[in-house]
């Protein structure tokens, strides 16, 4: 067991800003897009255009998204088989360095009641809560051998 500061095991990037639109090829990912829980729920209504600039923005497979603005701050790993999505720019995007942390993991441990807890503290005291990107990157947490993390994640 090891504790580790979130950037010493992914790379954390901002979601994309774009103006999505009802036509548009790929889906533009929303928080509203997911359930309390930070599954996907499939209903995507905006979606932007496959262009060069936009194509950069595809989410990876193992992705983890962090909804770092408003009142519900949770996370969920992207899976290629969503198909091709951008995240928009009320998520963080945290590409986690896999020999060390499972996606899946990252997303338990962020979505514990106690991570949960610290970000709504954290994000306290404006009229829309949010999250710095270095408030994530400092962010700690319990680095399990991976055989540990396939336990806790099944």
């Amino acid at each position: 067991m090891t504790k580790v500061r979130i950037q010493d095991i992914s790379i954390i990037q901002f979601g994309h800003y774009a103006q999505a639109s009802l036509k548009g090829t790929i889906p533009y990912l929303q928080a509203r897009n997911f359930n309390e829980f930070g599954n996907y729920i499939g209903f995507t209504d905006t979606f932007l255009e496959s262009n060069a600039k936009n194509n950069e923005n595809l989410l990876e497979d193992g992705d983890v998204l962090f909804v770092s603005k408003g009142f519900r701050f949770f996370a969920s790993a992207y899976k290629k088989e969503m198909g091709p999505a951008i995240a928009s720019s009320i998520f963080f995007i945290l590409k986690p360095q896999k020999e060390k942390i499972i996606p899946e993991y990252l997303v338990a441990v962020l979505n514990s009641p106690k991570s949960i807890l610290h970000f709504q503290q954290t994000g306290a005291g404006s009229s829309i809560p949010s999250i710095r990107k270095n408030e994530l990157a400092d962010f700690t947490i319990t680095l399990l051998p991976i055989e540990k993390q396939l336990q806790i994640v099944k």
